[in-house]
């Protein structure tokens, strides 16, 4: 047996095993249930405004908590709070977490604090590098709750096998940052890492030691004194020029490794001794079963990925219509029109929801090309190799300017016609069609990355057909334009800013004293 994949198999019996123990801890840390319920609740309204992927919503608010407590007072005592609120939220269960993490997340939190003691907050560098620790600081606090042990061993897997397939065609990557790319990759689609935990995974890679080490740890002060230095090697590596290809390079074979994982926790002694005895039918029947698991999975996820989106959607535009186009009909047009407002707020979500539910997987197809791969790296078939070719981006030469020049065109045509269609047919204004192209574009980029996800499934290839290469001539140019605004978009978004600073303070430190309440009453009632 490969000795990553027996290392994979031993690191999911251990921690099956501590988690049999972890549940035997008496002094946890316990919450009102009441509370909890309106902290629950707070949460899933403010998540709806942000799109994003549920398993980094946990890390989202860690980093969210730390930048409205980072100025409180002792270590231990703003650790305390956290994992309070975090229990609250139910992003930890209750009863759950015993209270020794408080000391845990303490040290960390100290250890951090020479690190933001040296910045200037008022710079233009010194918010970038705040930036920058905050997100690796919320990553490491989210391993130190729940220790992505068999992450890492399913990654280092991967790695591993990916590595010793790939043929490098390329002069676009030296080979001296191949194996880091091809690390960073494996991470980003086998895992699911965003930016944040990329950072946190490089440094680590850098230094090893900064995991456990304590504050006054030499690797501390190192870090410390070359700290730009080390954010820009970090972050050079992450925004590699061929990172994005090496990404979807490898995004194509993330299930078979994924399904590896799954039969093996299910039973890791059964796939050990399967292993061992070249049983391939019931390896076989097992990963059918397993991927017709994550078909299933997957629509489900998809369908809540898509109601959340379009409730932000819909939030979004209901409030700019009542704040912006309703006043703007009545003042300044003097004329209400309510069927372009209600097109504006519901068309969208809807639109989402066709885009996002209607996306499909050739299952039958793709389970028997996941097997291929899955024998060949088990040895029980052939053996595969992988090319990665990518070229060199276009230069600016008459062809690159021309068809930028033919991309522009097909968009202001595109653009033109819907304009002219909700001005004459539908009688818009410019401002409901300025918004309903604007929210078109949204909904195209949102569609599409929830269309994509499919990719992390899918190993064969997927052609587009005529319609599809249409498709994208013209509708490529509206979901740039769209991601343009989306990626920018949590920058200037309102919505959040409400929450995260008018709503969130006031409202966590009134669930403090409802919970203190509570537990003044409870006590007077034992004392009866």
């Amino acid at each position: 047996m490969d000795k990553a994949l027996e290392h994979l198999l031993a690191t999911i019996a251990q921690m099956s095993r501590e988690e049999e123990e972890a549940k035997n801890v008496e002094d946890v840390i316990k919450v009102s249930d009441t509370v909890s319920a309106a902290a629950s609740v707070y949460e899933t309204v403010r998540n709806s405004l942000e799109y994003d992927e549920e398993h980094l919503l946990r890390r989202n608010a860690i980093r969210r908590i730390l930048k409205r407590r980072m100025v409180e007072g002792p270590s231990g005592e703003m650790a305390a709070k956290l994992l309070r609120e975090l229990i609250w939220a139910k992003y930890l269960p209750n009863e759950q977490v015993p209270t020794a993490m408080i000391a845990k997340v303490s040290g960390i939190l100290e250890k951090y604090k020479l690190l933001f003691g040296i910045l200037e907050p008022e710079s233009a560098e010194g918010q970038r590098v705040y930036a920058w620790l905050s997100d690796v600081l919320s990553v490491e606090i989210e391993y130190v709750l729940g220790p992505p042990c068999i992450d890492e061993a399913l990654a280092s897997y991967a790695y591993q096998e990916l590595n010793k397939r790939i043929e490098w065609q390329t002069s676009v990557i030296s080979e001296g940052d191949r194996d880091l790319q091809l690390y960073i990759a494996t991470h980003r689609a086998v895992l699911k890492s965003n930016l944040a935990t990329l950072r946190y995974r490089i440094l680590t890679l850098y230094y090893p030691d900064w995991r456990k080490a304590s504050p006054e740890a030499p690797v501390v002060k190192e870090i410390a004194m070359n700290l730009v230095k080390v954010i820009d090697s970090v972050e050079g590596q992450i925004t590699h020029p061929a990172q994005d290809a090496v990404f979807r390079f490898v995004r194509r074979h993330g299930i078979v490794f994924h399904l590896l994982s799954d039969i093996a926790k299910d039973n890791p002694e059964a796939f050990a001794g399967a292993l061992t005895s070249g049983d391939v039918a019931s390896i076989d029947t097992a990963i059918s079963k397993a991927a017709q698991e994550r078909y299933g999975t997957f629509r489900k996820r998809l369908k809540r990925t898509v109601v959340r989106a379009a409730i932000f959607l819909l939030l979004t535009k209901s409030i700019l219509a009542f704040l912006v186009e309703y006043p703007f009909e009545v003042f300044i047009l003097q004329a209400t029109d309510y069927f372009p407002l209600m097109v504006n707020i519901l068309f969208p979500p809807l639109l989402l929801a066709v885009v996002g539910l209607t996306v499909r997987i050739p299952r039958t197809k793709n389970t028997e090309k996941v097997l291929e791969e899955i024998h060949g790296l088990i040895g029980s078939g052939d053996d595969f190799s992988l090319i990665f070719k990518r070229r060199r981006p276009w230069n600016k030469g008459a062809l690159w300017w021309i068809f930028n020049g033919l991309y522009l065109t097909v968009w202001l045509l595109t653009i033109s016609a819907i304009a002219w269609v909700l001005r004459t047919g539908l009688h818009f204004n410019v401002l409901s069609i300025f918004f309903f192209i604007f929210f078109l574009s949204l909904v195209a980029y949102f569609g599409l990355r929830i269309r994509n996800t499919r990719r992390e499934l899918v190993v064969i290839d997927m052609s587009r057909g005529f319609f599809g290469s249409f498709s994208d001539v013209l509708f490529l140019p509206i979901v740039r334009a769209g991601r343009w605004v989306a990626l920018r978009a949590p920058k200037v978004n309102i919505f959040l800013f409400f929450f995260d600073f008018i709503i969130e303070a006031p409202f966590k430190a009134a669930i403090g004293i409802v919970e203190s309440w509570l537990a003044f009453l409870r006590e007077k009632r034992e004392e009866i």
